[in-house]
């Protein structure tokens, strides 16, 4: 999607505007009416942005922290025969241990899904809201052309009125 500068964008129209309003082609409050129905299309738009990559960056986290969990094995002892007590009292505490060390990993794995999935839906709202934003400047521009071509119409009527009427005060 190409970049767009809202602000050159805001900056022409508000030249345009001051044009228009001084040569008197807009009728009393159009401009207060336009800038009434914009805002209240961009704050049903408005969600002031939300960074997906510090999210991604969470989640990344996330997996690394699930998968690198691990139980120490270690059955070394300073102790004379204190190693064989630590791979008893190992093999004991493992059998507890490990069904709960599973759970946390699949927790760790089912919460990573799930901030993905958020993340995913941040970005698809976003590029709705983009698409939302680009279908209300298209309206504004709408209207715009609108009263462009009825000031055309309006000058064209006027001019033809003036000659109706010099010809009309000339018989």
């Amino acid at each position: 999607m190409p970049d767009i500068d809202i602000d050159e964008i805001v900056s022409s129209f508000q030249r345009r505007i001051t044009d228009r309003r001084l040569a008197g082609d807009y009728p009393v409050g159009l401009e207060l009416q336009l800038e009434s129905e914009f805002a209240g299309m961009l704050r049903t738009i408005d969600r002031h942005e939300i960074d997906t990559d510090q999210l991604a960056k969470y989640v990344q986290s996330v997996v690394v922290a699930a998968h690198d969990m691990h139980l120490d094995d270690s059955n070394d002892s300073r102790i004379p025969g204190g190693a064989s007590a630590h791979r008893v009292v190992s093999r004991v505490v493992r059998r507890q241990t490990n069904p709960l060390a599973e759970s946390i990993r699949d927790l760790g794995i089912s919460v990573t899904d799930a901030l993905w999935e958020i993340r995913r839906l941040i970005e698809a709202q976003r590029s709705a809201d983009e698409r939302q934003l680009l279908d209300a400047v298209s309206g504004v521009l709408d209207r715009l052309a609108v009263l462009d071509h009825l000031v055309t119409i309006v000058t064209e009527l006027e001019q033809r009125m003036a000659v109706l009427e010099s010809e009309r005060s000339g018989q």
